[in-house]
């Protein structure tokens, strides 16, 4: 073993071992080859693409993949058992350790996986063939050793966003961007070989060409996984945005989650299923006017859900229950019970169903005029949610005709409160505010 270095003369011996080793991994692979030319593989990769209104036919996308196993299988003995790959093993885990570098997650440095191998294989995808370019080579551990000094790794995260459309691509913040699928992704989610979609088996729900994806990138400190998780915290937040914004149907779920730099990482951990915000709802349609106006709600909204406690949690969370239910008596009661957090303060005990419907009808009507059709609408929703919690059946015709109007009416209620009452602790001083307005 080389003695313990430190300092630059660590990163001289990183670099130095790292030519050596690479340059004896081609030299064996062309022995063992006979040739400079990589070994390749054709990956089959299949998606969904419309062929209509609301339908879809499979297509099957063939490409061709450099086939490191093969490379790795023909020159692993021969490599693992050379100076050159100790040398560049033991020159690693001195510069780990001189410089006291955490891990790029919760996992621990494992060097001949996530750094030798990746240097190999990042170098191959660089020069296309087994022939060694010095200049090359530089670059490649260059971008090694740039990952290991970083204090932070950068983690990119896949949000799917299925029967959504924009009329443009655009940014919610400066890390996260809302846009098409690239054909790169749909390849690597529809891929026959590995198990990468939307944590759904194979066959059971293929990426789409029409999807449209948010593209996640954060910086994740060293040695903790708070970064990984927050990929899921923005998906589910980006989830109760859209069904607060506006209606319609889109369904939303992670895709994968992994380092941006292809040294450090243990492989790409994949999400949870696709979930639809809204059932029965049409495609989420954004216009050109509407995304500014969406970005401008996100950036406010997620600092609201980020909170440690706010009053305007509770029925954003049943709305967005509301629109996930199968049972349609579920979704009524979760809406009239967001709208009762918000028209009802906590120490009211009497006459709720009064202050539910007046209340709410000074906010759903636009001049008096109609204050007395909403007064009807809401006794109507109020009643059919104490029917339902009290056991009685509600026929599925009433249920179908309330159940748009209690939909609209929550999330016009709740907007209310967030465009002018956000800062507020709680709702009195917005109840106060509408018992002004009801007496002129």
């Amino acid at each position: 073993m080389n003695e313990r270095h430190t300092g630059n003369d660590a990163k001289c011996q990183v670099t130095s071992s790292c030519h050596r080793f690479l340059k004896e991994a081609l030299s064996i692979a062309v022995n063992c080859f006979g040739s400079t030319e990589l070994p390749k593989r054709i990956i089959h990769s299949y998606v969904m693409e419309p062929s209509g209104p609301e339908s879809y036919h499979i297509k099957q996308l063939m490409y061709d993949e450099l086939n490191m196993d093969v490379t790795w299988d023909n020159i692993s003995s021969k490599l693992l058992s050379s100076e050159s790959w100790a040398a560049a093993e033991d020159s690693l885990q001195q510069y780990i350790d001189v410089h006291k570098i955490e891990p790029s997650g919760i996992w621990q440095h494992v060097v001949d996986r996530q750094y030798l191998m990746p240097l190999l294989r990042t170098y191959l995808e660089k020069t296309g063939s087994f022939v060694y370019r010095r200049q090359y080579a530089a670059k490649t551990i260059n971008s090694m050793l740039r990952h290991l000094d970083s204090p932070d790794v950068e983690v990119s995260g896949i949000i799917v966003l299925e029967g959504f459309k924009a009329e443009h691509w655009f940014r919610l913040e400066p890390n996260l961007m809302v846009r098409p699928i690239e054909k790169s992704e749909l390849l690597m989610l529809g891929r026959t070989d590995t198990l990468v979609g939307p944590g759904l088996s194979r066959g059971e729900h293929l990426p789409q060409t029409d999807w449209w994806i948010c593209e996640a990138r954060l910086w994740n400190p060293r040695g903790i996984a708070i970064r990984w998780n927050k990929v899921h915290d923005i998906a589910d937040t980006l989830a109760l945005a859209l069904r607060a914004f506006k209606p319609g149907g889109v369904s939303i779920g992670l895709a994968t989650t992994q380092l941006a730099s292809p040294f450090g990482m243990m492989g790409q951990l994949h999400g949870g299923m696709l979930q639809k915000i809204a059932v029965g709802e049409s495609r989420y349609i954004l216009s050109s006017p509407e995304i500014p106006k969406f970005t401008a709600f996100w950036r406010r909204f997620r600092r609201l859900i980020e909170e440690p406690q706010h009053y305007l949690q509770v029925p954003i969370y049943r709305f967005r229950a509301a629109g996930t239910r199968e049972k349609k008596e579920d979704a009524l009661v979760d809406y009239v019970v967001g709208l009762e957090a918000l028209l009802g303060t906590k120490d009211e005990r009497t006459e709720l169903g009064y202050h539910f419907r007046v209340r709410g009808s000074m906010l759903l009507a636009r001049n008096k005029n109609e204050r007395k059709k909403h007064l009807v609408a809401l006794w109507d929703l109020y009643d059919l949610r104490n029917r339902i919690v009290h056991g009685q059946v509600v026929p599925t015709e009433d249920l179908e005709k309330a159940l748009p109007m209690a939909e609209s009416a929550l999330r016009q209620v709740w907007n209310w409160y967030f465009t002018h009452w956000y800062s507020e602790s709680d709702n009195r001083t917005a109840i106060a505010r509408i018992h002004e307005d009801l007496v002129g």
